[in-house]
């Protein structure tokens, strides 16, 4: 088995860094984005339209648990995901990607990716990532996780749900 600590320190980890920081900054930009817009449309209208107001009020909800979730864990360090990698390899029993085509009209736009990793507990940590980096993240998670399955099927879904310690490699 190669030593994990150099597995760690492996180029990779930066496209899995960025695709951390890039899900953080999108929270941060969707809870700004729907907190103003929350607010404004609540005091534009709050004497006129109270529907509009209440609207407005629904809106900046949402918003301020995005914010107050980024707030929570607003470095790569603190992202649930980086620190199994570091910390807990060994809770990671299954990954797999899942590559998009985001084709309107038959027309190519672009690729974009998912990275999925399933823990021991039966949870899910998910990763948006470039379609174009899915397999150079996939091949180093296969070195750093040597106990994990990798790829899906529909078999080793159903052995998730039904018991994810059956998807440990000895």
């Amino acid at each position: 088995m190669p030593n994990q600590t150099n597995l760690l320190q492996h180029p990779a980890m930066l496209t899995i860094r960025e695709g951390i920081r890039r899900d953080l900054w999108l929270k941060l930009a969707v809870g700004v984005l729907l907190l103003a817009s929350g607010f404004a449309l609540a005091l534009f209208f709050y004497q006129k339209h109270s529907l509009l107001a209440v609207l407005g009020l629904g809106l900046a909800l949402p918003g301020a648990w995005f914010l107050r979730d980024y707030l929570q864990r607003h470095k790569v360090e603190d992202d649930l995901l980086w620190q199994t990698l570091h910390r807990r390899p060994q809770q990671i029993v299954w990954v797999y990607t899942q590559e998009e085509q985001l084709m309107p009209l038959g027309l190519h736009l672009m690729d974009r990716g998912m990275l999925f990793v399933m823990l021991l507990d039966g949870s899910e940590l998910t990763l948006a990532l470039p379609a174009k980096k899915l397999r150079l993240a996939s091949h180093f998670l296969h070195r750093l996780l040597p106990n994990a399955a990798f790829g899906f099927s529909e078999e080793r879904r159903q052995q998730f749900v039904d018991n994810p310690a059956l998807l440990v490699k000895d």
